[in-house]
């Protein structure tokens, strides 16, 4: 019997436009295997196989501590960096550190599902707060930190992706990002900020990061690879106050274990600093830039009048807003008959049931053909629901 691998989720034979991953078709495998070959005629290649430092890879760190500084003036320092094993590692690691069972985290709805299922994992209250078209709505948040503090309670963090959000594809603007610092500094809550779809975006602006805005202050902010390069590397990085990274870098699972993942730091520590990676980010944001005005030109077409969604400048996703008469567990379960699978909006929510009328599609993975012709199935389907 032969087992074949596929990507995380998807069915053989099926039209994923569920899958937040990198396509095939982008990925830089001759530019890896030209850094792999380097590091084994450089020698020493054995270093490799060893535990690595706590902090992971010396010469990534630097790679990074170095473009984030050049990149976004951020002032880093060597302590403030360390690497992770992707940021779903980082979020994990984070609980760990700042949190125990009980404690409030708060989040968007919607929020990123798989940070709300380790936010589950570890026993955490989660409160979560309306978004409108740009982001997280401000003045809800400080209602709710108001009625936590009349209780004597605060919350621990709040878990944002700032730019081109999982799953909305909003991206967060300054004036709002300043008014939650003043908010996590007046009520003392830290700020993690999931800044993965950071380098894919559409245009040459963005806001200033959280991190920037607070100068380091009470904020972690989170970075990787898989968007960018190949998520099977499993490697992101963390950067937070000097301290924090010290807390991280001493904690049982790292002193134990090692550094996250040696042999693909090194591997991605070359292939950064060969310049590789910044002549693929530009051709990469061409590449998602032309798969997204294929999707929204495919449901612009497709869609009824209904149906809303929205028009990211970066990222992976967009949000689907359905009519009242189709509900998205149905239209899930017509479209599993034509072999098209999607996102359904419950997943993205606190309480399933605010996603009832809501779905994500991602335009990252599938052949530029499926991405229409899925999306030509999805609407048919919609307009046969709602007719």
């Amino acid at each position: 019997m032969i087992l074949e691998n596929r990507p995380q989720g998807v069915v053989a034979g099926s039209i994923p436009l569920f899958a937040g991953h990198p396509s095939h078709e982008l990925l830089p495998i001759a530019g890896v295997q030209r850094a792999v070959e380097a590091i084994w005629r450089g020698g020493g290649v054995t270093r490799l196989f060893d535990y690595g430092d706590e902090q992971g890879n010396a010469q990534l760190i630097e790679f990074l501590v170095e473009r984030l500084n050049r990149v976004e003036s951020l002032g880093l320092r060597r302590e403030n960096l360390m690497i992770i094993g992707g940021s779903t590692c980082g979020v994990d690691m984070i609980c760990d550190q700042l949190t125990r069972a009980g404690d409030v985290v708060l989040v968007d709805a919607p929020s990123y599902r798989d940070a709300l299922h380790i936010f589950r994992d570890h026993h955490l209250e989660i409160r979560d707060i309306d978004i409108d078209e740009s982001g997280v709505m401000v003045e809800e948040m400080e209602r709710m930190l108001r009625a936590l503090a009349a209780q004597g309670r605060a919350p621990k963090f709040y878990y944002v992706v700032p730019n081109f959000q999982n799953p909305t594809g909003i991206t967060l603007p300054e004036p709002r990002r300043r008014a939650i610092i003043k908010l996590s500094r007046r009520y003392g809550f830290a700020i993690v900020e999931d800044d993965v779809y950071n380098d894919i975006r559409f245009g040459d602006d963005l806001p200033p990061s959280f991190y920037a805005l607070a100068d380091g202050e009470n904020v972690l902010r989170l970075g990787s690879f898989s968007k960018t390069l190949a998520p099977g590397l499993r490697m992101g990085w963390l950067i937070a106050s000097a301290g924090r990274v010290a807390g991280f870098v001493g904690s049982g699972l790292l002193t134990m274990g090692g550094g996250a993942n040696p042999f693909t730091a090194a591997i991605t520590a070359e292939y950064c600093r060969s310049g590789a990676w910044e002549t693929h980010l530009q051709w990469l944001r061409g590449q998602y830039q032309q798969r997204r005005d294929i999707a929204l030109a495919a449901l612009d077409a497709a869609m009824p009048a209904e149906v809303s969604f929205t028009r990211p400048a970066g990222g992976y996703f967009i949000w689907l807003r359905l009519p009242p008469s189709v509900r998205v567990d149905e239209l899930a379960e017509r479209a599993k008959q034509e072999n098209l699978y999607f996102a359904p909006g419950a997943g993205f929510f606190v309480n399933p049931a605010d996603g009832a009328r809501h779905l994500r599609l991602s335009f990252s993975f599938l052949p530029l053909t499926d991405l229409r012709g899925g999306i030509e199935i999805l609407g048919r389907l919609v307009r046969e629901m709602s007719a």
